[in-house]
């Protein structure tokens, strides 16, 4: 095949190519850094850098001089290749691969080398036009040495030698080729993909009868979105709650274990035959995946993305494999439990110190109070038993939080915990519309019917070494909806709307009354949510007397038992709804909190300033905790997150809270170990001087915080931009043209965090266009994006 042969029919019918314009420089400023571009894709994630174990090549005598490295870790191969002096602003990279002893070439499935962050943001048409057909673009690379990332385990496995080939263009004119031979050895990694090798042979079919409890062995699926050996195993029928399975596995020493699900909406369980929890995959999961957030639809479903689970001794394990509880019953036809294949690569003791040295915590442990919604958690669980508890509980400890918040209730609401001051949650509720209908779940009243919650997660929690606290919602009544209490129902008088009235001395007495009860049940420390919700509140006062109330109940019951007893409050930072209602600094003058935690509401006001938080509590005993919010509208992870994070810290602050810490602690790998580094200053550091020192490595690009809900960015949120590569001096966004921000530094937000830009950008389809500075010129890119109505 001749250098130019097939370029433009090969172009036309794949390459998606964003719009780039290169402008003179109009400014010049110099930025040191992006912060922390990418936590674990370093050795573990989808994009790993080789580490010096790492076996290499020598470059090639072509005009590209392509080196290759493999990573011990995922076995990935790092092809590097250096960019002519003279090529585009716009270079066209395609990757292709053949066997030895084959003429064929077939498309390489790359990706960029990039950071976890900005894999985790990738959008759709350049994910799959480098995993599906071998070909990235690179944006100002000129002189510049590049990378790509290849998974050989889509096209080869075991002992195999190919040839790896490079042409890059511009436009349809092919300007460089290069070839290189690759030998790998993969004898030794093993692959689970025929699921008809369970024990349970008698429960997998390929094709079960309707109505009956066996899974389905789905074979000979052909195309892009296939499974990679055209085998999956799946549900077929919706409604039917199937049995575990067990592969039995002879393995002995560490592995590095690897998930690939289906290029289409699913999850599935697994966990290790000695584990005492399993773990959610779902293709919603990319950092911030949020397991409680039914409502939620992911940006896309990544085909042939491979989730990075664990490093574990094998040694007498066998895979178990479970059907999610939440894919009997919640969701529509399209979404079922299903599960492509598993990959282990054998480590060395040297790797192991490697991955257990990476994700160590070292150094003075911060404060981090995780959020868990006992309540949430079961509406897509089968809670039967006390012990069911043990397992999302041994989740935080893995992510190594020091404190659990477990909310109880909010104020009006019906109670998630063996009440007795008002009405427990014991009938079936609805959740909020998924995927067009509204899930019906007797689940979590199952919680409450079988098992004491609230005394049972107390002991739990302790025996895990993480301090368990007692959090209530300030309000929220769910008027007229099977989630509202008998106090509410018989008090309309006493509530505004569906919130409670603080300023009614029976609303405030009813409150201290739940807050007793969990002291009653045993709780050491109270956590107060004025977040959940605070539209109804006019003034201070009656704000300040409730604390001034919870701290002398708190105080008696600690006289009682010779302890002080912790109370926490989250309340809305400034320019958050009724922010001006939060005497803070009264609170703190009287001693009134032991932590406190502004915070944002929603997906606003995510970057909030701390001075006047750490003022007021400077020289006191009250320890200033921000929350940094983990929910699919927060901080995209790991790199906004943990720069959020550690900037607290620098600032002064003593710790973080985490709100909806279970969004990514239970529902995806990668959420609990992006969390489990928050504790340590030392740890967040590290991570920060590699990335700085990676980012000439990284490809030059821009990315979009994703959209949570339904591809749409909602008014209750903002759109976020994250730029790797290089360090910007000006970054410039247009919507439609209309210039809306300039700014010289990180974080880069559409508009502005205050709420009163929420109607700014008119709903509908728009071109976003983003600028950012490089050096002489400038980087641009345009995106089609979406934006929801406020109503």
């Amino acid at each position: 095949m001749s250098l130019n042969s097939d370029a433009r029919s090969w172009k036309s019918k794949y390459l998606w190519k964003p719009r780039l314009r290169l402008k003179p420089n109009r400014r010049k400023f110099l930025k040191a850094g992006l912060g922390l571009a990418a936590a674990g894709a370093c050795l573990t994630g989808m994009s790993p850098a080789p580490t010096d174990q790492a076996l290499g090549s020598l470059p090639s005598d072509g005009p590209l001089s392509i080196v290759s490295k493999i990573n011990p870790i995922t076995r990935y191969v790092h092809v590097s290749y250096k960019v002519p002096a003279d090529s585009p602003s716009e270079t066209i990279v395609r990757c292709e691969v053949r066997q030895s002893n084959s003429e064929v070439w077939r498309p390489a499935s790359v990706w960029p080398y990039m950071s976890e962050t900005a894999l985790n943001l990738v959008q759709k048409q350049e994910w799959e036009n480098g995993i599906l057909r071998g070909s990235v673009v690179e944006r100002r690379a000129a002189g510049l040495r590049r990378t790509v990332v290849w998974n050989p385990f889509r096209l080869v496995t075991g002992i195999a030698s190919v040839d790896f080939r490079i042409t890059l263009l511009d436009g349809e004119r092919a300007i460089a080729q290069d070839t290189m031979p690759i030998s790998l050895d993969n004898s030794d990694v093993v692959i689970l993909h025929d699921w008809s090798k369970v024990m349970q042979r008698q429960l997998v079919s390929e094709n079960p009868q309707p109505g009956s409890a066996v899974w389905w062995l789905k074979t000979g699926q052909a195309g892009d979105y296939a499974p990679t050996e055209g085998t999956s195993l799946e549900v077929k029928e919706k409604g039917i709650e199937l049995p575990q399975l067990t592969y039995p596995l002879d393995l002995k020493g560490y592995y590095a274990i690897f998930v690939v699900l289906p290029a289409k909406l699913g999850c599935i369980e697994l966990r290790l035959s000695g584990d005492e929890r399993s773990q959610m995959f779902s293709g919603e999961s990319v950092g911030n995946g949020c397991y409680l957030e039914i409502n939620s639809l992911p940006a896309f479903v990544r085909a042939g993305h491979e989730s990075f689970w664990r490093w574990a001794d094998m040694t007498r394990q066998h895979l178990v494999i479970e059907q999610p509880y939440k894919t009997v019953s919640l969701y529509e036809e399209s979404f079922r439990a299903h599960l492509d294949s598993v990959r282990l690569v054998p480590l060395t003791p040297e790797l192991v110190a490697q991955l257990n040295k990476t994700w160590s915590a070292e150094g003075q442990k911060r404060t981090v109070i995780g959020y868990y919604e006992p309540g949430s958690w079961a509406f897509q669980e089968k809670v039967e038993s006390n012990l069911d508890h043990w397992k999302p509980l041994l989740a935080f400890a893995e992510a190594r939080f020091s404190v659990v918040d477990i909310n109880l209730g909010r104020g009006g609401s019906v109670l998630n915990y063996e009440s007795r001051v008002d009405s427990q949650l014991l009938g079936a509720v609805h959740g909020d519309p998924s995927h067009g209908k509204v899930p019906h779940s007797s689940a979590a009243a199952l919680m409450q019917e079988y098992t004491n919650t609230f005394a049972t997660e107390l002991k739990y929690a302790r025996q895990l070494g993480m301090k368990p606290a007692a959090n209530f919602g300030a309000t929220s009544c769910y008027v007229g909806s099977d989630l509202e209490s008998n106090f509410s129902k018989e008090h309309p008088e006493w509530r505004s709307g569906d919130e409670l009235r603080y300023d009614v001395p029976e609303v405030r007495r009813f409150m201290s009354a739940l807050f007793e009860e969990a002291l009653q049940i045993g709780a050491e420390r109270l956590s107060l949510d004025w977040c959940r919700y605070p539209e109804t509140l006019k003034s201070k006062g009656p704000v300040t007397e409730f604390m001034r109330e919870l701290r002398r109940l708190a105080d008696r019951y600690g006289n009682l038992r010779g302890v002080h007893i912790d109370i926490l409050a989250r309340f809305p930072a400034r320019g958050v709804p009724s922010w001006q209602y939060m005497d803070y600094r009264t609170w703190v003058r009287e001693q009134l909190v032991d932590f406190l935690c502004p915070s944002n509401i929603q997906g606003r006001h995510l970057n909030f300033d701390l001075s006047e938080y750490l003022a007021a509590t400077k020289g006191t005993k009250t320890r200033l905790l921000p929350n940094v919010t983990a929910h699919i509208w927060g901080l995209s992870m790991p790199g906004m997150f943990w720069e959020r994070v550690l900037k607290c810290y620098e600032e002064g602050c003593e710790g973080a809270y985490v709100y909806q810490a279970d969004c990514p602690t239970l529902g995806s790998p990668e959420g609990i170990r992006y969390l489990s580094l928050c504790c340590s200053e030392a740890a967040l550091k590290r991570w920060r001087a590699r990335e700085q020192a990676e980012q000439g490595k990284y490809s030059k690009n821009i990315y979009l915080s994703l959209p949570p809900r339904g591809g749409q960015y909602q008014p209750w949120g903002r759109l976020r931009v994250w730029i790797e590569g290089f360090s910007p001096g000006l970054v410039e966004l247009f919507v439609d043209d209309k210039k809306i921000n300039r700014y010289t530094a990180p974080p880069y937000v559409l508009t502005s965090e205050e709420r009163s830009e929420d109607k700014a950008i008119q709903p509908g389809k728009r071109i976003l266009t983003v600028r950012a500075e490089d050096g002489s010129g400038w980087l641009e890119k345009e995106f089609k994006v979406y934006f929801g109505s406020s109503n």
